[in-house]
């Protein structure tokens, strides 16, 4: 099937578009998307760019293409200052947003608006791990228990890792007048664990930390 030329002026227009969404998927965005959902976003992310290129200078097509006589030709702009403002916004814009949206600043401002009580991030798995900087305490199947901290985990709950960084076995055994320790170092640098072998993670508290009654 062969292009308009109105066609691929629309494809040359939304280039810088498709060019940041690739950006953008490549930093922040997790599994699969779908082509409809990649023009939506070349069409809001080419908007946002020449918008702020026309803040600065008059706006111009990057390239497009002529038809004349049969033969199709194409244009390159020789505007420099269109050229760097656009590939400037090109890797900028995907960036600020990925970082507002990601880091749940949006969302965070919408929440006080009483406007919605989601994050930005796809599930409470994420949430949690990325809100709660402290230590856990691993339950496994078989009633053992880990405490560590957990510098890595899947973004997906349905895959279910977590490293648990310095981890030592919780000695459940110790009694109130035991001289025993409270843990058994593993004399490991980590622990991966699935969500297989996982019974419970419990979130502890900091040292003196006391925790305030929710409204």
């Amino acid at each position: 099937m062969s292009l308009t030329v109105e066609a691929l002026n629309i494809l040359l227009l939304l280039l810088p578009g498709f060019m940041s969404g690739q950006i953008f998927y490549s930093l922040f965005k997790l599994g699969e998307v779908s082509i409809p959902r990649k023009v939506h976003d070349a069409l809001l992310f080419s908007f946002v760019i020449y918008l702020l290129v026309s803040l600065f200078v008059p706006w111009e097509p990057l390239a497009e293409v002529v038809a004349s006589e049969g033969a199709l030709s194409y244009i390159i702009s020789e505007n420099f200052r269109v050229i760097c403002l656009s590939l400037g916004g090109v890797v900028s814009v995907p960036v600020i947003v990925g970082f507002l949206y990601f880091n749940d600043h949006v969302h965070t401002f919408l929440r006080k608006l009483k406007i919605t009580t989601k994050t930005s991030r796809p599930n409470t798995w994420n949430d949690a791990f990325v809100t709660q900087n402290r230590h856990v305490i691993v339950t496994l199947k078989d009633g053992r228990r880990i405490r560590g901290y957990p510098t890595m985990f899947s973004s997906d709950p349905e895959e279910g890792f977590v490293y648990l960084y310095n981890p030592a076995w919780v000695n459940d055994d110790r009694g109130v007048a035991d001289d025993t320790p409270d843990y058994f170092e593993s004399n490991c640098h980590g622990f991966l664990l699935n969500r297989e072998n996982m019974d419970l993670i419990e979130f502890t508290l900091d040292p003196g930390e006391v925790l305030n009654p929710q409204p």
